[in-house]
């Protein structure tokens, strides 16, 4: 292996684009923010369709989802074989489907993963989605929990959101730094010097602060506003909603919130998003 993966990995909904936009200015270094549709340092996602498409004469639209499955370790050695690592971000899950990995951790040098509490996750991703509430909450406790095949993208498997976190936490002898979302809002520069750190980059914290200060949700939410965002799923939908922490108190019903602990309880406690007795914190 040359470069390597270094996973952007997420749940859907959970601040991974807001941690590229960052990657981007603080790699560019520039002196004014960097447009959030030329993003370049973290060029790569593992649900992007032409990726797949230069791996086969057949057109995607014409391949299934285990065809493409059959696919992802190909496209991820041809990523790991690169002289530079490649930073690519994912919203999958790391398992196997027809026993073929989902994420090759033999071509992974490393991961930065970030989390956010699953109540707001379920609100963000209902209007993301255009779903229901009652659908995002039944698809976030469930198994086959996936994005289907888009013209925007290929499949993603998902699961569980607590066992999402799971997995990408407990693989025996690989340590993925790890964001708590609500952290990086509450304590961004602390929070994003990890980030630095963990990338080996030298410590300016004027550099961190300009590439906060170009990342922040006022100016991508701007420049959303004036010049659209090519990455959205829906041309009627804003992307950048509102990245509030604590938003799914007046959108949750009771029975949403309580399914939710119930099915996530052990993962929302140990991420502190509720307390010993089961009451949200956040």
């Amino acid at each position: 292996m040359a470069g390597g993966i270094l996973w952007l990995a997420s749940y859907p909904k959970s601040g991974n684009t807001w941690v590229r936009i960052f990657l981007e200015n603080l790699f560019r270094n520039g002196t004014e923010p960097v447009s959030i549709n030329e993003l370049n340092v973290v060029s790569f996602g593992d649900a992007q369709r032409h990726l797949y498409q230069t791996l086969t004469d057949r057109p995607v639209d014409a391949l299934s989802d285990l065809d493409l499955q059959r696919l992802r370790p190909a496209l991820q050695r041809k990523l790991a074989s690169r002289n530079e690592t490649s930073i690519v971000k994912t919203h999958n899950r790391i398992g196997f489907v027809d026993d073929i990995p989902i994420i090759s951790l033999d071509h992974t040098m490393g991961a930065i993963y970030v989390v956010r509490n699953v109540f707001d996750v379920a609100v963000s991703f209902a209007a993301h989605y255009n779903g229901t509430m009652e659908q995002v909450v039944d698809g976030l406790c469930r198994e086959s929990m996936h994005t289907p095949t888009t013209q925007a993208a290929i499949v993603q498997y998902l699961g569980p959101w607590g066992e999402h976190y799971r997995g990408w936490t407990s693989v025996p002898g690989f340590q993925p730094l790890v964001l708590r979302y609500e952290d990086l809002r509450a304590r961004p520069f602390k929070e994003f010097s990890r980030v630095v750190k963990f990338l080996n980059l030298p410590q300016n914290p004027e550099r961190v602060k300009k590439a906060i200060r170009f990342s922040n949700f006022d100016e991508v939410s701007r420049q959303e506003k004036q010049g659209g965002f090519r990455e959205r799923v829906r041309t009627d939908q804003t992307f950048f909603r509102e990245g509030k922490v604590g938003g799914w108190r007046k959108q949750l019903s009771a029975d949403h919130i309580a399914r939710l602990i119930e099915a996530h309880g052990d993962v929302l406690r140990e991420l502190r998003y509720i307390d010993k007795h089961g009451k949200p914190t956040v």
